[in-house]
């Protein structure tokens, strides 16, 4: 044997002479088996030539079979493989980027409309008031009345104590009262009541921030106003 293009050596590596008559009884075939055992290749045979009782006639070069492109082919092949991975994955990976900056966006959205103008220092923003009552947790929730449910909070930038008053839109006494409160905050001021510091409105809900009095009854944050026409007249 020699690599190929180049002449069989004189002296050969390996020759005996075996008598098969014993062993190969009638038609038998010749062929090549190969093994690499844990390692991965693969072997090729370009042209072979076989004699059974003279000596085997020598390869034409020329009429052999080009070998098999390997390495562009491999590569293509794991072009292939990896392209389409890594394109799922940054496009299911954007999915998800939009869906939390969506949900986010959602959850913080708020309602605005032209008369709320003239209150425009006193608006807190939801995401705020979110934040400073921990999600409007039930471990924050001061007490439930008619008209809403109050929750603590402690606002972030001011560190300020709050205290929250949330009003469902279906309630129509609450946007009542909402409406009420805001007009007032630039002209009622009075002793008995809680200073309302301001509001904040979302699809669905009201919201009304007050001054947190750790000492003061709770139905001063969920009635106190119910009578505000008495006080301003």
């Amino acid at each position: 044997m020699a690599p190929l293009g180049i002449d069989k050596p004189k002296k050969p590596l390996l020759r005996t002479t075996m008598d098969l008559s014993t062993v190969v009884q009638d038609m038998a075939y010749v062929g090549f088996s190969s093994a690499t055992g844990a390692l991965f290749t693969r072997h090729f045979v370009v042209g072979w030539s076989f004699a059974l009782d003279r000596p085997a006639p020598m390869l034409n070069i020329l009429s052999l079979h080009a070998l098999p492109p390997i390495g562009p082919k491999s590569r293509s092949k794991v072009l292939q493989i990896v392209l389409p991975i890594a394109s799922s994955t940054t496009v299911l990976s954007m999915g998800i980027i939009v869906y939390i900056l969506v949900r986010r966006h959602l959850r913080y959205a708020e309602v605005h409309e032209d008369w709320e103008k003239a209150f425009g220092p006193h608006r807190f923003s939801y995401k705020d008031l979110f934040q400073a009552t921990k999600g409007f947790s039930q471990k924050n929730l001061l007490g439930a009345g008619g008209f809403g449910s109050v929750y603590k909070g402690v606002l972030r930038k001011s560190h300020m104590e709050v205290a929250v008053k949330r009003v469902s839109h279906e309630s129509r006494q609450g946007m009542k009262e909402f409406i009420t409160e805001v007009a007032s905050m630039r002209s009622l001021r009075h002793r008995n009541l809680v200073p309302l510091l301001g509001y904040s409105r979302r699809k669905g809900e009201f919201l009304l921030v007050y001054v947190y009095m750790p000492n003061g009854s709770l139905d001063k944050y969920l009635y106190v106003r119910s009578k505000m026409s008495e006080i301003t007249t």
